[in-house]
């Protein structure tokens, strides 16, 4: 059996590559004008459903193209331990936690890239997860993205990728987005989570049951 997490608005309140650009905005790394400004346009567009994941991406990592990976590992431990920590949902650790008492595969599937998604999916206490794949050259960020884009139909392209022909039946699938129906669809289980109004709808119509979710405040 396997579960499957989505993570921004999932697992935690708020998108964390959002939150990163604001971050290295109040950390003097990137300015508003460069990054906060055209990041709320993506944001915009993501809710539309109609991002463009390439320009969106180059745009995000634009500020920290060059970076070794001991100088980016130390700034995103500091940014999950100020930014993420204080947004993780109650429901997520509980449903995280569910799966893993009854022997179930966890894996946390995001269209944030995967240089963010990795580490905040271990601090959750999740091994396996796929975001965007960004492109590493002699262990700096060249601000490149790869092949792995799961964002929509992607996410399922990442799955059958990730299980590389092994069966795993059920399947759930946990998000708060209609970016998301292609795997909820393909999903044995699927369960909307603090669901946008389209997915609202959506989940209401199929009768998906709907979590809804509140900060971990101990």
């Amino acid at each position: 059996m396997l579960a499957i997490f989505d993570l921004d608005e999932t697992l935690i309140a708020g998108d964390s590559s959002h939150l990163f650009a604001e971050y290295l905005v109040r950390e003097g790394l990137a300015t508003e004008e460069t990054l906060l400004e055209p990041n709320r346009g993506f944001m915009a567009a993501y809710h539309r459903g109609d991002l463009d994941l390439d320009a969106y991406m180059r745009c995000n990592l634009a500020p920290v193209r060059g970076w070794s990976r001991e100088r980016f590992d130390a700034v995103v431990a500091d940014f999950i331990e100020r930014e993420i920590r204080p947004r993780i949902l109650a429901t997520g650790v509980e449903r995280v936690a569910w799966h893993r008492n009854r022997g179930d595969r966890l894996l946390v599937i995001s269209a944030t890239g995967d240089h963010l998604v990795k580490p905040i999916a271990r601090v959750l206490g999740i091994e396996d997860a796929l975001g965007v794949e960004v492109v590493w050259e002699a262990e700096r960020l060249t601000g490149a993205i790869g092949r792995l884009r799961p964002f929509q139909h992607g996410k399922i392209d990442a799955l059958e990728r990730w299980l590389a022909g092994e069966a795993m039946a059920p399947i759930w699938f946990y998000s708060d987005s209609h970016n998301d129906l292609p795997l909820l669809n393909r999903a044995d289980v699927p369960v909307a989570v603090n669901p946008d109004a389209r997915l609202s709808l959506h989940a209401e119509n199929a009768g998906w049951a709907v979590l809804k979710d509140e900060v971990v405040t101990a």
